[in-house]
C-alpha cells in the first residue's frame, strides 16, 4: 500500500507519542515494524537537510484528532491545557495572533454625564487614597 506524506507524518507523531515502541505503534496503525523503521530513519535524513513536513498543518491534525477524543488516562483539565497549548502553536506557525488584547479609548468630552460623574468620583477616590498616608509617594496632599 502506498502512504502519503501527511500519513507518513502522522504515523511518526504516533510512534513519537508511545516512546518510540515500534511494535506497539504497528499495531495501532496496522503498518509493519520495518515500515515504520524506515520512515523513522528518512526523515531523519530529512530532517538534516531541510524540514520536510508541514509543521503548522501536522499540529492541526493534532488538535483535531485530540478533539475527537479525550484519551483514557488523562484528566479532563490536562487534556483541555493539551489542546489549548496545540491550538496556540498552530495558530503561531500559521503567523495568527496567539493572543488578544482590546483597549478602549473615549475622551472625557464623549461621556454621558453620568458616566463622567462616575469618573470623576473614582479619579477623587484614587487620589484621595494617594494622599492619605503613608501612600503620598513624596507628594504633598492639600486642598
Amino acid at each position: 500500500m502506498a502512504y502519503s506524506d501527511a500519513e507518513k507524518a502522522e504515523a511518526l507523531i504516533k510512534l513519537a507519542v508511545n516512546f518510540y515502541n515500534f511494535e506497539k505503534t504497528s499495531d495501532e496503525l496496522g503498518v509493519a515494524q520495518s515500515t515504520l523503521r524506515a520512515w523513522d530513519k528518512k526523515s531523519a535524513e530529512i530532517a538534516q537537510k531541510k524540514d520536510r513536513f508541514d509543521t503548522a498543518e501536522l499540529l492541526e491534525r493534532a488538535v483535531q484528532r485530540l478533539l475527537m477524543t479525550i484519551p483514557k488516562p488523562v484528566t479532563l483539565q490536562e487534556w483541555a491545557v493539551t489542546v489549548g497549548i496545540l491550538m496556540d502553536k498552530v495558530a503561531l506557525f500559521q503567523g495568527m495572533p496567539t493572543q488578544r488584547t482590546e483597549s478602549i479609548v473615549r475622551t472625557l468630552q464623549e461621556l454621558q454625564d453620568d458616566e463622567f460623574a462616575n469618573v470623576l468620583a473614582e479619579a477623587e477616590r484614587i487620589l484621595a487614597e494617594t494622599t492619605s498616608g503613608g501612600g503620598n509617594n513624596g507628594h504633598k496632599s492639600g486642598a
